[in-house]
């Protein structure tokens, strides 16, 4: 699709430069609202007959940004003035201006001065031409404005100048081109003018091509006929002439639209390779760049006219794609009126696609029977713990387990869930056990992608998979842990397979020390190694099992939207993962006998309501030092209770899920923004508790420590932190390094 900026200059070309003065500067008031640059308005410009260097570049620094008429006017001029038709999507501009008078129609050509009449009545050229002869050209094609003819373009009569046809892809001719013999051409240029002039009142619609436009062929696109005669010449493909640079990308898109396999090639003169990798990008072609050296305005013929032609025909052959931009720019003004979609989920809210998720357990815990079961559910579109997926292709990638133990569990999930294996047509396994590592590195060097990684590129690619699976990180990763630079090349290779065809991909890994000492995320991460491994994960899920025998998934980072509650899952005997039944949606159930858990619920809420009018809260984070155990432990009521911290997270997720808790922000004393638990209206109503009233100030120094320490007292280590002592004292030196 053209680009806003390729739009506005191909509106700008269909405007007849030959406009009265006061609708010209018109024209190039609007060119620079819409972002055009003074070579394209110069380029544009120059064809007309009373063109002047320093009049265009003196008008052209006359306009102010934001001041005069906007980019709508040129667009409306071009199809009022040039028959242009926008087509596609709007240039996203401001909206068109009312018109303030009515349009001058272009001056009409004298009797006899039309395109038509012009080239019926010139003379074939020949060799003998002092342009071709100078150029080293060829004649055909082209004729010679015959003497004593009346035609006169910029006060110069035209007598003598070799014609060149602009024709339009159906043959027609739309314009002509005149190329000024030498000593009126030394006129025009004393002048401040072109020796190439247009047929005044005409626009620029198509090209000329020397040599035959072959299908699927290679095409060199030149600013002028000289440089096409040289690369025509060297290559015996065909070169086209553009007329003038800021022709070049709309000639281009033109080839491109009428020949998508062709191999187009830019051919620009020294100084306009930028804007020609730009062009190159936008259709898909290469660019042929003059050696070094040469000075300003340089081209092939010269080139080829000083070194030969052979030298000339090796600079076109090696002629290359430009690389994509390392910094790729963003369309801004467009964000409102052409949306973004927004980030797409396999697994609603917990796995985003075309990015990396991380997946945490301590070895034992479950997270590759879940990860199976969640692809499982991906592949027959049926949601997992009551949470949506979205059906897709999924790939399982296992790298530790061996195929017989993968097999063995995918049995167990389709005896549990009566299914039939054979219905998993979208559901693929590979056994990677024997060559695991995707990436390999030794010592601090920056590490390469493995084998093993490209087949599993070409894999995703080649079945379009919209899940993919890799258990698990210490088999996949053949680096340092700790290593950042490592850990990110790896994480990018990861993301390079989820943009392959926008998937999800889930990698497995296992925990750092403390956490599975601890068996849970508090004082610990979920996750082994650098900070890298989180801050490389658009979402990451830690899976931990407590005393009680229950797991916990809970979502621990989300970049691409709001976490997601945690889920308390159970797992029985001969059985899968499930999600403990113990409450629903308008309220909790018992469990289990002898398990009141409605009774401890409207206990929890109470004292957390309590605790708040108090100012002392109770954050949401699971890992804060002020989590609702922590906060609430000393408390006799609490303690009556007799919940163990897995307890009471269970029933704080539960009661969230039942809408009676909800996160509140709000500020401590130091400014600082905090996250605190309080009760919804359905909670205080279910506690038995009335409106709540504000929270009043602590009633003495012992109490207004005890607040200050439950709302304002510095964090444990949060799950974006570090691991252990000599993972983060040689991950500072590390980071150290990096600044």
């Amino acid at each position: 699709m053209m680009t806003d900026a390729g739009r506005a200059r191909d509106a700008l070309q269909s405007i007849p430069p030959d406009l009265p003065r006061d609708e010209w500067v018109r024209a190039g008031m609007a060119a620079h609202a819409a972002g055009i640059d003074f070579d394209t308005f110069n380029d544009w410009s120059a064809q007309a007959a009373n063109y002047t260097a320093s009049d265009a570049r003196d008008t052209w620094r006359s306009f102010k940004p934001g001041k005069g008429v906007g980019a709508g006017t040129l667009y409306r001029m071009a199809a009022e003035l040039g028959g242009w038709r926008m087509g596609g999507d709007k240039p996203h501009a401001r909206p068109f201006e009312a018109p303030r008078k009515a349009a001058e129609p272009p001056r009409k050509p004298a009797p006899g001065m039309s395109p038509a009449e012009v080239w019926n009545r010139s003379e074939p050229a020949t060799d003998a031409h002092p342009y071709i002869k100078a150029k080293q050209g060829r004649p055909d094609g082209l004729r010679v404005v015959p003497a004593g003819d009346p035609l006169r373009v910029a006060g110069e009569s035209m007598a003598g100048a070799l014609v060149v046809p602009v024709l339009r892809q159906d043959g027609t001719v739309s314009t002509l081109q005149l190329i000024a013999p030498p000593e009126t051409a030394q006129r025009l240029k004393a002048a401040g003018k072109p020796g190439k002039l247009n047929l005044p009142g005409f626009a620029l619609e198509g090209f000329y091509a020397v040599g035959e436009l072959v299908p699927s062929g290679a095409v060199y696109l030149c600013e002028g006929i000289g440089q096409a005669w040289a690369a025509w010449k060297a290559t015996g493909r065909a070169a086209v002439v553009c007329f003038g640079w800021g022709r070049v990308r709309t000639v281009a898109a033109e080839l491109r639209q009428s020949d998508a396999s062709a191999r187009l090639v830019l051919v620009p003169d020294v100084g306009k390779e930028a804007d020609a990798e730009k062009i190159a990008r936008e259709v898909g072609a290469a660019v042929a760049t003059m050696p070094e050296g040469w000075p300003q305005n340089s081209d092939v013929n010269d080139l080829a006219q000083r070194d030969g032609f052979d030298v000339l025909e090796i600079l076109l052959s090696d002629a290359a794609k430009p690389p994509p931009p390392l910094l790729r720019p963003v369309s801004v003004a467009d964000a409102l009126s052409n949306p973004a979609p927004p980030p797409a989920f396999v697994w609603d809210g917990y796995l985003p696609r075309g990015t990396v998720s991380l997946f945490g357990a301590h070895g034992g815990t479950g997270k590759s029977t879940i990860a199976l079961m969640l692809l499982v559910c991906a592949a027959l579109g049926r949601p997992l713990f009551g949470v949506p997926t979205i059906r897709t292709k999924s790939l399982f990638v296992s790298l530790e387990d061996g195929e017989n133990v993968v097999r063995h569990r995918l049995a167990s999930i389709c005896r549990a869930w009566g299914i039939d294996p054979a219905e998993l047509h979208d559901l693929h396994i590979v056994d990677g056990t024997d060559n695991p590592e995707l990436f390999a590195s030794e010592g601090r060097a920056g590490g390469e992608p493995t084998a093993t990684h490209g087949e599993l590129c070409k894999l995703v690619q080649a079945e379009g998979y919209g899940l993919v699976a890799v258990d698990n990180a210490s088999d996949a990763y053949g680096g340092d842990e700790i290593q950042r630079r490592q850990v990110r090349a790896f994480m990018r290779l990861l993301g390079g397979i989820a943009k392959r065809t926008d998937c999800a991909v889930m990698l497995l890994a296992h925990v750092d020390k403390n956490t599975s000492r601890n068996k849970r995320a508090e004082g610990g991460e979920g996750y082994s190694g650098s900070t890298a491994w989180h801050n490389s994960a658009r979402s990451r899920l830690f899976l931990s099992r407590g005393d009680s025998g229950l797991l916990t998934l809970e979502h621990q980072k989300s970049n691409l939207g709001r976490m997601r509650e945690p889920l308390t899952l159970e797992w029985p005997e001969g059985g899968l993962p499930q999600l403990v039944q113990g409450f629903d949606a308008d309220g909790f159930t018992q469990r289990q006998a002898g398990r009141d858990d409605d009774n401890r619920a409207a206990e929890l809420l109470k004292l957390i309501a309590e605790f708040e009018s108090r100012g002392q809260y109770c954050s949401p984070a699971t890992t804060s030092r002020n989590n609702p155990h922590a906060v609430l432990k000393s408390e006799p009521a609490f303690q009556r209770l007799k919940l163990r911290p897995d307890d009471t997270r269970r029933i704080v997720n539960q009661c969230q899920r039942a809408k009676w808790l909800e996160p509140l922000e709000y500020r401590t004393h130091d400014r600082k923004t905090r996250l605190r638990w309080t009760l919804t209206p359905e909670g205080r109503a279910f506690a038995g508790l009335g409106a709540p009233s504000a929270p009043c100030a602590p009633s003495s120094d012992e109490s207004a420590q005890s607040a200050q320490s439950a709302e304002g007292a510095p964090s444990a280590p949060s799950s974006a932190g570090g691991t252990g002592e000599r993972e983060r004292a040689q991950e500072s030196a590390e980071v150290a390094s990096d600044d």
